[in-house]
């Protein structure tokens, strides 16, 4: 059986709600073998004794400005023109599963 089926694209399609044709399924599924065969290689890695990395820089980055804090709006006003508000948020319909 193959890994990524037709009904698995069209199932994924539909949850992010849009529609895949055959021929779109099909280069889908080309990419995806081809990605994972890249993936793969990642393992052939040999990592032994190497320690993980917690910051990808030697030295930490210092060329960042300080936040300074401005002009803040009050929620009030930050909320005046949303057209749905609920318990002091915007509310947006619910668009990927």
């Amino acid at each position: 059986m193959e890994k990524f089926s037709n009904e698995y694209f069209r199932k994924l399609a539909n949850d992010l709600k849009f529609d895949l044709s055959d021929e779109e399924i099909e280069e889908l599924k080309k990419d995806f073998v081809e990605v994972e065969k890249q993936v793969e290689l990642f393992e052939t890695i040999d990592t032994e004794g190497v320690e993980p990395m917690v910051y990808p820089f030697e030295a930490p980055t210092t060329f960042l400005r300080e936040d300074v804090v401005a002009d803040v709006l009050d929620q009030k006003d930050a909320l005046e023109n949303a057209p749905d508000v609920r318990m002091g948020h915007v509310h947006v319909p619910k668009v990927v599963k």
